[in-house]
């Protein structure tokens, strides 16, 4: 962990949260016998696709019973590359749920569903580093990282007569601290089907409900990445995480009605205090005929603010606030990344064919990819269009070693540049009936 981030970690999570001793007493569960597992996983060229459905309860049920192994691993490795060593950062952070970070009831009953199948499924939860088990507490922060850490990313939108093919074209690199090939291995789509909304397929880990790089079956998407809000000590007390608050966004989102939609977000969003300050791109799915189909919301300790985007040029987002002047200045790398877009995109439509193509979306995520030695890396890249459908994934890999045998470091392959790569279909990511697997 660079000195920065846990400068920045230690102001977020601040000294005066008392240190959390006790373990959270462990969710009593039914065993497997009496419950039906509502959820489904399939593997799409080695990409695992995973349904679940139902109330809170069901959906985060079948996904702790049917990823008991991969949430025990990602708690455990994760966990061990950020706290084995700073152990006073964890207790802080455990002491931090329920007070300063708190999840609405549904999110909250999901989770707790979550550590619940994981616990029927009898898996070791053992975390040798921390020498005990990880409880629900633990997954609690997990689903709370958005709050604890930061993450880069890069994004575009175009639209209409913009793009190749018309409808709303956007492209997304998710930037995140590589603690581990945990993080590679671990990413799945979670497609969560609840009974009174949309649904909402994640790129996410095992364990984690929140929407970080998702799309709704109304073909709404959102995505999220830091902003520049004055770092503040702490979130507001009984804040939630910005996830959180992206998957209830797409859940409720009607792009029949943009305005109510945009609306909602800005309440939501409202409920978070990002201390580092966020960025939520939330696209359209079809273009708007006297408005932009993008709505950007910056956000911090202190507001939520809606950015004046201007009308009829293509949407670029980094790592800094467009409308607002109030927090941190703009760092030259998310400036530089901004005007390599930007750049792309204006040569795109000064090309013949004046349009944005999807192959040209990749070689501009590809033109601010973050591979090799960097502490952060490209994680996961989407290009996603509602119509005519495109989904096309990437995620990292790892390369050769870049030394010798005895000291042997395999560096990043940005998603953009992987052999990791995934086209789905609308109907494998939203299947009418999400318990049968389309043929």
């Amino acid at each position: 962990m660079s000195a920065t981030r846990l400068a920045i970690l230690t102001a977020l999570l601040g000294p005066s949260l008392a240190p959390l001793t006790a373990q959270t007493p462990p969710v009593a569960v039914a065993p497997p016998a009496e419950r039906v597992v509502q959820g489904r996983v399939e593997t799409l060229d080695g990409l695992r696709v995973v349904h679940v459905w139902g109330d809170a309860g069901q959906r985060g049920y079948a996904h702790g019973f049917l990823l008991a192994a991969d949430v025990a691993t990602l708690v455990r490795e994760e966990f061990a590359a950020r706290f084995a060593r700073l152990p006073g950062l964890l207790r802080q952070a455990r002491g931090a749920i329920g007070r300063v970070v708190v999840f609405p009831d549904d999110v909250r009953a999901e989770i707790e569903a979550v550590y619940a199948g994981v616990v029927a499924a009898g898996v070791s939860r053992d975390m040798p580093e921390l020498e005990r088990e990880f409880d629900l507490t633990d997954l609690l922060v997990a689903n709370a990282l958005d709050v604890f850490a930061m993450m880069g990313c890069s994004g575009f939108t175009v639209w209409g007569e913009q793009a190749d093919g018309g409808g709303v074209l956007t492209g997304r690199n998710f930037d995140w601290p590589f603690t581990g090939q945990h993080m590679l291995d671990g990413t799945i789509l979670l497609v969560q089907h609840p009974g009174d909304g949309h649904a909402v397929a994640s790129v996410t880990w095992p364990g984690y409900v929140g929407s970080v790089s998702a799309v709704s079956s109304a073909g709404v998407a959102a995505f999220l990445h830091i902003g520049t809000g004055k770092v503040t000590r702490m979130p507001e007390p009984e804040s939630w995480p910005t996830a959180v608050a992206a998957q209830l966004v797409l859940r409720r989102f009607d792009p029949a009605a943009p305005a109510a939609g945009f609306d909602l977000a800005a309440e939501l969003l409202g409920y978070t205090s990002p201390p580092a300050g966020f960025l939520t791109h939330v696209v359209l799915p079809h273009p708007l005929a006297d408005a932009t189909p993008v709505g950007l919301f910056e956000v911090d300790a202190r507001k939520c603010v809606r950015a004046d985007l201007p009308a009829g040029l293509p949407s670029v987002v980094t790592n800094h606030f467009l409308t607002r002047t109030d927090g941190r200045g703009a760092s030259l790398d998310s400036l530089d990344r901004h005007k390599r877009i930007r750049a792309g995109l204006e040569q795109c439509l000064l090309a013949d064919d004046r349009l944005v193509s999807v192959e040209e979306g990749w070689s501009m995520l590809r033109s601010v990819q973050r591979g090799g030695g960097h502490a952060f890396g490209t994680l996961h890249s989407l290009v996603y269009r509602h119509e005519p459908w495109v989904f096309e994934l990437r995620v990292a890999d790892l390369g050769a070693p870049t030394r010798d045998a005895a000291n042997a470091r395999r560096p990043v392959v940005a998603a953009p540049d992987s052999r990791r790569s995934y086209r789905l279909r609308r109907d494998q990511v939203f299947p009418r009936d999400p318990t049968v697997a389309p043929r």
